[in-house]
């Protein structure tokens, strides 16, 4: 009788501080979220663990929502006897984030395959259970550079740009440093192509100049002495 009180003032207590997570995050206009642990395919539980943990330490630095503790979400779920695990539908996830008391929730899959790893990750509002975004990556390569790549579906998932050092490491390219590229790529076009017009129309005024000297006729001769005497005499 003692542990089920102790129970219930835990889970009061848990969804007290949630709820104040919550009003929290709607004064500041962001919302409360928690992250499930992704499914695995072609690597271990714990590895999808562990990558799902780097996920939510991501989206915790991205300050775009109030994430929900992992050891209180796993604690809040214990009591009320869900596994994690079991849960791969977008039903049973809205129920643990009802449970929970949060406005969205995160769930999604990481798989292998050779060396080529796939990142799945959605996030859904709790309430209408709609997906509200969905990003999707894939990786070739060792495990260690698909770290930077969950980092930046953190921040894709959550609207935001990535920051440029991470984008750096998972080698890819600012929005500015593309632009800057595209504009430099167009003006060595521009020049290109004026180049080329120049040429083609220095080719065709010198082949008019050819054209025309062939085609002048031939002056006629001149008139000799003795006609010019013959009319004159006249």
């Amino acid at each position: 009788m003692q542990r089920i009180k102790i129970s219930v003032l835990f889970i009061f207590i848990s969804s007290f501080l949630i709820g104040q997570g919550t009003r929290t995050g709607l004064e500041q206009g962001k919302a409360t979220a928690a992250v499930l642990d992704f499914e695995g395919s072609g690597i271990t539980t714990q590895e999808a663990q562990v990558l799902t943990q780097r996920l939510g330490s991501e989206l915790v630095q991205t300050k775009a929502l109030i994430m929900v503790e992992r050891n209180q979400m796993s604690e809040i779920m214990d009591e009320q006897g869900f596994q994690q695990s079991g849960c791969t539908t977008a039903e049973c996830a809205a129920e643990i984030g009802a449970l929970l008391g949060v406005q969205k929730m995160i769930t999604g899959s990481f798989g292998k395959l050779g060396n080529t790893y796939t990142i799945e990750a959605r996030m859904f509002a709790v309430e209408s259970g709609q997906t509200e975004k969905t990003v999707s990556k894939t990786y070739k390569g060792e495990v260690d550079g698909l770290l930077p790549q969950i980092q930046i579906v953190a921040w894709e998932l959550v609207g935001l740009e990535p920051p440029a050092d991470l984008l750096a490491a998972a080698g890819q390219e600012t929005p500015e440093e593309v632009s800057e590229k595209s504009k430099k790529k167009g003006g060595s076009k521009w020049f290109r192509n004026t180049l080329i017009l120049l040429v083609l129309a220095g080719g065709g005024y010198a082949a008019m100049q050819a054209g025309g000297d062939a085609d002048l006729p031939e002056p006629p001769d001149p008139p000799t002495n003795g006609m010019f005497m013959a009319g004159g005499g006249e």
